[in-house]
């Protein structure tokens, strides 16, 4: 890349000198099986990722399934008979490998990068390793994510399973595995991931980090809480927490998203008369509903680091957040207040009556919400990947 700096010489002429300096670029290839899904927070953050990368002057081609749009190689859509309905209603779509479209991706690329531990992404790693290319990749996903959802598998010894799969048909062809947090790191160390693993946040958009005017009403309480209605999210606590608020009438909950469980939170409400709103909204729409929110609850018990209710407090929405031995979210809790043990009801429903009959300390926590999400934004983040693909490039060495 081209610096091109102006000195000014004793006549008053400019001269131009141009300093070369030596910038890596990079054709990075990223495999995802959903790139094009909107209501996933794996997606959303590598279609973050891809532009990022893209604005840095990298070449960067996506190898997913053709659902919902043109990845640049196209893979069909993969069924799976057993877990055809569960699939459907989460939202989700898997690729099929096909071993043509694969190996035709990683030839062009310098490095490959791997996105999740299905098919498609263990496929493209043993592909990436034969023909000797440098191979890294991101922990999206914890098991319990997907066994959440099927009680009968949500069980350790399966989820254990599980992970050793992840980690033995996809994710050891990694020279370097970004993790999204320490306490993610510190579980795949536990499970012997033999990748270098860098901690490395998956990024604030920078969508979320401007034009914040904060637009609160005088007369309700608004809480948000995002994501997919489902077990693990664990939104119940929320309407339950509220149910047992000394101030139940005056707030108005907002749950944002859709899934499975979305008839059963409508009934729950109607039946604990609590004043809510079920909805999935756009991205431009989710902010201006974030800026009209004074907190965000987030209640999930397995997350790997909670995008949205990092956009929401970047939005200057202040948060109260589970604490559970299978998310990281609560890392992001800057008080007491800001967190509360997951699934209790009647300590989440004090921290709400808390900020609410503490307005100024809202409002404090609120700016200093926004500051701190500055230093977690997607430009920072994108930043120390490339630098980690760099690395990834540098030290390569072929087994």
């Amino acid at each position: 890349m081209n610096n091109i700096i102006i000195y000014n010489t004793e006549d008053g002429k400019a001269k131009i000198n141009l300093i070369l300096e030596r910038m890596i670029i990079m054709k990075i290839l990223i495999v995802i099986d959903d790139y094009f899904n909107k209501s996933n927070g794996m997606s959303i953050s590598t279609q973050r990722f891809v532009k990022q990368f893209q604005k840095m002057g990298h070449e960067v081609r996506v190898l997913a399934s053709i659902a919902g749009g043109e990845p640049d190689y196209p893979l069909p859509i993969m069924t799976i008979p057993i877990f055809k309905n569960i699939i459907a209603k989460e939202g989700f779509h898997f690729a099929k490998p096909e071993k043509k479209t694969i190996e035709k991706a990683v030839k062009w690329a310098d490095l490959v990068h791997l996105e999740d531990p299905f098919p498609v992404c263990a496929c493209a790693g043993k592909i990436a390793k034969r023909f000797k290319k440098p191979i890294t990749g991101t922990f999206h996903l914890y098991p319990e994510n997907l066994t959440a959802s099927v009680p009968i598998l949500d069980h350790p010894s399966i989820n254990s399973t599980f992970m050793k799969l992840f980690r033995d048909t996809t994710f050891n062809y990694c020279n370097y595995l970004q993790c999204p947090t320490a306490k993610v790191k510190q579980r795949l160390q536990k499970y012997h991931f033999k990748s270098k693993l860098i901690t490395i946040s998956n990024g604030i958009s920078d969508y979320y980090l401007q034009d914040n005017q904060r637009e609160l009403k005088n007369d309700s309480f608004t809480i948000l809480s995002i994501g997919r209605f489902s077990n693990e999210k664990d939104q119940k606590t929320l309407i339950k927490a509220i149910s047992l608020s000394k101030h139940k009438n005056k707030i108005c909950l907002i749950l944002a998203g859709k899934g499975p469980l979305k008839s059963e939170y409508i009934e729950l409400c109607r039946k604990l008369k609590i004043n809510a709103q079920l909805a999935f909204y756009s991205r431009d729409e989710l902010k201006q509903v974030m800026k009209q929110s004074n907190i965000v609850v987030h209640c999930a018990n397995v997350e790997v680091e909670g995008m949205a209710c990092m956009e929401a407090f970047a939005t200057g929405c202040v948060p109260v957040i589970a604490e559970s031995p299978l998310s990281s979210t609560s890392a992001y809790a800057l008080s007491p207040q800001n967190r509360f043990p997951a699934g209790n009801k009647q300590i989440l429903a004090l921290k709400i009556d808390y900020w609410i009959t503490h307005p100024q300390d809202l409002k404090i926590m609120s700016s200093n919400y926004q500051n701190y999400a500055k230093s977690l934004s997607i430009e920072n983040s994108a930043t120390k990947v490339l630098a980690m693909f760099e690395k990834a490039q540098k030290n390569y060495v072929s087994n």
